[in-house]
């Protein structure tokens, strides 16, 4: 019997993470359809920044209805997904504007050091600071998930947990090098599985620390 019942819950997970995919798809579509169809140059570049822009609500509503499915039984998956973007696009795109002009620069910087051939010893810092950046990233997505905060002490906390926890940090790591891994060798399941099964991980290797977080610093 519970196995049986281990075997419905994993279904279900699968499922509701299918689902959660498939309403990332619809409200990051521009920057999808770009990707698929459009070649990167001077002229597609300001739709492709657009289209990276929108990723921070994305990202957040796949967070916060990720850990509202852990937390919760809820079968209105897509209902949920769509109100958390919906009511904190605002939010989740402050939250996300930092790192995605870190990220542009440094994409910008490493372009033209490889181009020119000048200054490559600058690669591995600025790959260093993009990881580190995408770290911070996480935690921030995870702490804005978990607990009412304003944004700029979210991105505070964050940098605190990206310099204060290595091993967690380590983990978060870990966890990138796997969802590129999934997308490099199983590109079309990942597409629909790729970032919400990455937000699940994260809660689930990471409960420890909220834990901890909400007992030390909330209560």
């Amino acid at each position: 019997m519970n196995n049986k019942n281990l075997f419905v819950k994993a279904t279900n997970m699968i499922w509701t993470l299918f689902v959660i995919g498939l309403c990332a798809l619809v409200t990051s579509s521009l920057l999808v359809f770009l990707i698929l169809s459009v070649k990167l140059n001077a002229i597609t570049l300001v739709f492709y920044l657009i289209g990276l822009l929108l990723v921070g609500p994305t990202m957040g509503a796949i967070f916060q209805t990720v850990f509202q499915t852990l937390n919760e039984t809820d079968s209105k998956v897509i209902k949920t997904y769509f109100h958390y973007y919906m009511s904190g696009f605002k939010s989740s795109m402050l939250l996300w504007l930092p790192f995605y002009f870190i990220m542009i620069i440094l994409c910008a910087d490493l372009y033209f050091v490889s181009l020119n051939g000048k200054g490559t010893i600058l690669i591995p810092l600025l790959l260093l600071i993009l990881i580190l950046s995408m770290i911070s990233y996480v935690y921030s997505l995870i702490l804005y998930s978990k607990f009412v905060m304003k944004i700029k002490d979210i991105l505070r906390f964050s940098l605190f947990l990206l310099v204060n926890r290595p091993l967690k940090s380590l983990i978060i790591i870990f966890l990138l090098l796997a969802l590129y891994q999934f997308y490099k060798h199983f590109g079309n399941f990942a597409i629909f599985w790729g970032f919400p099964l990455f937000s699940m991980l994260s809660f689930l290797f990471l409960r420890k620390l909220l834990v901890q977080i909400e007992m030390k610093y909330v209560n």
